[in-house]
């Protein structure tokens, strides 16, 4: 593509602005030595200002006219940019003083003309400054009306593959009187060929439109899915984290850093190992993902920032690559609170099947004690048929059936009583009685198994009067039930102590023995239902197992309390009943 010389241009005009355009490096120099001979064999002045590597190509091209130094000027572009440059922007004064300074020692004040190449513009573009490379050509502009040259800009195509550039594009066309496209343009032969290659670029340009707004449409659809994306891992209601190859965590979401109390910068960028609670879990955990294997359901223990442990299932499985761990991802899941419901579950099942075991046991005991009494009730009744005409035999006949009657009504009536207790039917009559009565007539009751296993019962009552308001029947059973309880799991010839005393507001009530004692497991259990300790033979002392349980129950309707103590096997026990004074006198339970 052929320049005007400079004839040419003085009888045309004092100033052209040409723009050049290229794709390869070899082109380029073709057409800036060229432009640079066409004035040169005028009698122009070449003023190059470019890179060192197109220096030395247009010195090689121009065979030995560059080194003229009369006719010919080379400047460095980068270290020539740099001395009208401020903050980044090109400054009008700077500019001045300098390139029209080169222009003016070029020339020769004036008299010759200056053809020029300038490679400044392409180094603001290619470093992203666009509004400094558009401005220096207007600079550029703006210097003809005071020197006479011509001048060739030069930009390469990749430069601009961007749709964004499209404006600044058109912009630095406008800045100059002729644009000459790429070596990839052909040049036409006639209009007819004009023609067609300008159709074509229409065809081009116009399915490039297309493509840019597919490419757009496919980008917002991106953009959109991966912001659904981000959005719906950062708010889903289960735990996600990133941990990295150096086991640090990467990315945690709202719910996992919310079920563990900690801010981001608290969880975030530190080791996943700092979180759990069992060392060994997370190495195998880790050396797991490391080999690629998924984990499904793996349980694991967390530590929150408030120091309570959570309960939690793994989800998780790795990235690898070329046989290398990027990054794991992993869900968790919060079990504490089902972890907890199932040990309570498991808890009462065992309850439930140490109930029922109760309750046979129980039923075995309640046959057992009945089929006692009845047995001799009818071998009495059988007796006094057979010896009617004894009437001594017949007196002590019916006492034995009186009493084994009496024994049946008892048990019957501690039966009748835990179920109305439980029913919250029973009813207790208050009324103000004197303590040593209620003692008296305990002691009266419980003093035949006493007798008979032959035990020292030991009284250490209160000096002073003590009033109770309380329903004397109810607490003569607690006080008898308790000195039954010690009779039977003490020795024969042991010791049995009760003692009363005032306790601040609160009247203790101990009755102590120096029996079998109390494992740890049957002091916590001991007034539970159906509940019997053993002897050092392992057999139980006969009854149903539910005198105490009435002894705590009787007691609570009081207000009280009841509590077993003990130094364990072998070492006795002491049984305590706590009732406030003065008792209340609500009596409906």
């Amino acid at each position: 593509m052929s320049y005007p010389d400079s004839a040419t241009h003085k009888a045309a005009a004092r100033h052209e602005h040409f723009v050049q355009f290229y794709e390869e490096d070899e082109f380029l120099l073709d057409e800036v030595s060229g432009f640079l001979d066409a004035g040169l064999q005028a009698g122009s002045v070449g003023l190059v200002i470019a890179t060192p590597q197109h220096r030395e190509g247009l010195d090689r091209r121009l065979e030995g006219l560059a080194r003229d130094q009369s006719r010919y000027v080379a400047l460095d572009a980068a270290s020539t940019l740099s001395k009208f440059m401020l903050d980044g922007y090109p400054d009008a004064q700077l500019f001045e003083n300098v390139i029209g300074s080169a222009l003016q020692r070029a020339s020769r004040n004036g008299t010759r003309h200056v053809h020029a190449f300038g490679e400044m513009v392409s180094l603001l573009w290619a470093e992203g400054n666009h509004e400094a490379a558009v401005r220096l050509e207007e600079l550029w502009n703006a210097l003809a009306a005071s020197h006479a040259f011509s001048l060739l800009c030069a930009y390469p195509m990749d430069g601009f593959h961007d749709v964004e550039h499209g404006s600044s594009f058109l912009h630095i066309c406008d800045a100059h009187s002729q644009v000459r496209p790429a070596e990839s343009f052909s040049r036409p032969d006639g209009v007819d060929e004009l023609h067609r290659q300008v159709a074509a670029l229409q065809q081009k340009a116009a399915a490039l439109e297309i493509e840019v707004a597919r490419r757009k449409e496919a980008e917002r659809i991106l953009h959109r899915r991966e912001k659904e994306l981000s959005d719906f891992m950062e708010n889903a209601v289960e735990g996600l984290h990133q941990v990295g190859t150096d086991q640090k965590i990467l990315w945690a979401n709202t719910a996992e850093l919310e079920m563990l109390g900690y801010e981001p910068d608290e969880y975030v960028g530190h080791r996943i190992t700092e979180f759990h609670v069992d060392t060994e879990v997370i190495e195998a955990i880790w050396d797991k993902l490391r080999r690629g294997e998924a984990l499904y359901n793996y349980p694991a223990r967390l530590r929150c920032k408030d120091g309570s442990i959570k309960q939690v299932e793994l989800n998780s499985n790795a990235l690898i690559e070329d046989g290398k761990l990027v990054h794991t991802r992993c869900f968790t899941r919060d079990l504490t609170d089902r972890v907890r419901l199932e040990s309570e579950l498991q808890k009462q099942l065992e309850q439930l099947a140490e109930s029922d075991r109760r309750k046979d046991e129980f039923l075995a005991m309640l046959g057992h004690e009945l089929r006692n009494p009845l047995a001799a009730m009818t071998t009495a009744t059988e007796l006094m048929r057979l010896r009617d005409d004894d009437p001594s035999f017949r007196i002590r006949t019916r006492e034995m059936v009186a009493r084994q009657a009496a024994l049946m009504t008892r048990l019957v009536d501690d039966l009748l009583d835990i179920s109305r207790i439980n029913q919250g039917t029973i009813i207790l009559k208050l009324e103000e009685i004197p303590l040593g009565d209620i003692i008296d007539r305990a002691v009266e009751l419980a003093c035949p198994l006493i007798d008979q296993r032959n035990h020292h019962l030991t009284l250490n009552l209160p000096t002073e009067p003590v009033l109770l308001c309380c329903d004397r029947a109810r607490l003569v059973q607690v006080v008898a039930n308790l000195l039954n309880n010690a009779a039977k799991y003490t020795d024969p010839g042991g010791n049995i102590g009760l003692s009363v005393q005032r306790d601040g507001t609160d009247l203790l009530l101990c009755v102590r023995d120096d029996g079998i004692g109390l494992t740890e497991d049957l002091r916590e259990r001991m007034f539970e239902p159906f509940v019997q300790a053993k002897d050092s033979s392992g057999r139980s002392q006969g009854g149903l197992g539910i005198g105490l349980t009435l002894v705590r129950k009787i007691v609570a309707l009081h207000r009280g309390r009841v509590e077993a103590r003990s130094e364990g096997p072998g070492r006795g026990s002491e049984l305590v009943v706590c009732l406030p004074l003065p008792l209340s006198p609500s009596s409906k339970v």
